[in-house]
């Protein structure tokens, strides 16, 4: 097949549905499939600021990067402007606004699709909150190439999935890949058919994570070494709950004065305003955008990783907490609920109650066998189901079926 994935940005751009687009494509190419990759030079969505080279071969993966208009300051207040208005009126005349805030507005992107879109034999378009989704879609859609899409929907936050060119997107694709069986099941509600929706899944490379000596990573990283260390692993945005985290572990020091708290992850606002207010808290470790390795010896340092996010389409983290043998912490959001398996890879907590996440990291400081048990299942887990490999086949399957629909469709009398 000859396969163009549109996205807003490619790594080594950070986030979750940038890797997962970026491991589709390379293992699509190590089955013998051609893959290009459209996308934004930008490595911060804040600003899309363009940083990134324009042209490169990432292992097999051909990948264009093009210009972005920026967003400034009066550009966001633009974006606000439109959603404030559309979820108070519902109506679609403020749409404009929240398109043009949202980017990212590539004209090389809408060029690179017009002229080379009926090279290929389906378009995927990777991630709905963004407008590259909108633009890409209507170029598919105008050219008569299978078009499918992964939207990343997030249940608790509407502009990801339904402001009206999103759902006009989704209606009109060929097929809609949802992360999760919550996601899928919020997709239906919304009104799309049943045969219109996939679960896909996002996975890892277990091969990459492997072993080794908490200890060392524990003296590598500064932390105590017989201490019960929490992991937050993530770009500290607001509504990823790293204030919840926060406020979880400084209540449990007065019990458990061993508790050490690492934060790993990009900054933002938010998080430098969170640092002043816990500056004199004790066991705080707080650690920017790391490289891989850095990562994983975080992930080796823990005993648990915590993602009390309400904003979460997936959660890649918790993949990577679990391959590496941790039990995981979320927020009890459709979402998340679908991927962790309260009381046998993690716990629940209620999302935005730091009491009610404390209650779950006591479980776990108190028994160290339900900790190890745990994180076994996650490991168990994550081998079954959740490896590229297996992403990848469910994808595939499913870019297949679309094209044979597209072939019986053209039959004569069909």
């Amino acid at each position: 097949m000859r396969l163009l994935h549109v996205t807003q940005r490619y790594p080594p751009a950070i986030g979750g549905a940038e890797k997962y687009i970026a491991d589709l494509s390379e293992e699509m190419v190590q089955r013998g499939h051609q893959v290009d990759v459209v996308t934004s030079r930008a490595l911060d969505f804040h600003t899309w600021k363009n940083e990134l080279p324009p042209a490169e071969c990432l292992n097999g993966v051909q990948v264009r990067r093009y210009r972005t208009l920026r967003r400034r300051a009066w550009v966001w207040q633009m974006l606000h402007f439109g959603l404030r208005n559309y979820w108070r009126t519902r109506s679609r005349r403020y749409e404009p606004f929240i398109f043009l805030g949202g980017g990212p507005l590539s004209p090389g992107i809408f060029w690179a699709i017009a002229t080379r879109g009926r090279d290929y034999d389906l378009i995927h378009l990777n991630c709905l909150v963004y407008s590259h989704v909108a633009y890409g879609y209507w170029l598919a859609r105008r050219m008569g190439v299978p078009v499918v899409i992964t939207p990343h929907a997030h249940a608790g936050q509407e502009v990801t999935y339904n402001v009206g060119y999103q759902r006009d997107a989704m209606f009109g694709c060929d097929h809609v890949i949802a992360d999760t069986t919550a996601e899928r099941d919020l997709l239906l509600n919304l009104g799309l058919a049943s045969w219109q929706v996939s679960v896909g899944g996002t996975g890892l490379h277990p091969e990459k994570y492997r072993g080794g000596s908490g200890r060392e990573a524990r003296r590598r990283l500064g932390l105590p070494e017989n201490s019960f260390v929490v992991l937050f692993l993530g770009r500290k945005s607001d509504y990823k709950g790293l204030d919840v985290a926060l406020g979880a572990v400084s209540g449990l020091q007065s019990q458990y004065p061993d508790v050490q708290f690492l934060a790993v992850g990009p900054e933002t606002e938010y998080s430098e305003d969170l640092w002043t207010r816990y500056q004199g808290m004790a066991g705080l470790h707080v650690m920017g955008a790391v490289p891989d390795d850095e990562k994983l010896a975080a992930l080796k340092a823990s005993d648990c990783l915590v993602l009390p996010s309400i904003g979460e389409a997936f959660g890649i983290v918790f993949l990577e907490a679990w391959i590496m043998g941790k039990p995981v912490i979320g927020a009890r959001t459709p979402a998340v609920s679908a991927v962790i398996d309260e009381g046998r890879d993690g716990l629940l907590a209620a999302p935005g109650d730091a009491a009610d996440l404390a209650a779950c990291l006591s479980q776990l400081i108190i028994d160290p066998a339900l900790t190890r048990r745990m994180g076994a299942n996650g490991r168990e887990k994550v081998l079954r189901h959740y490896t590229v490999p297996r992403i990848t086949d469910r994808v595939e399957g499913i870019y297949l079926r679309v094209l044979r629909q597209r072939q019986r469709d053209r039959l004569p009398g069909s």
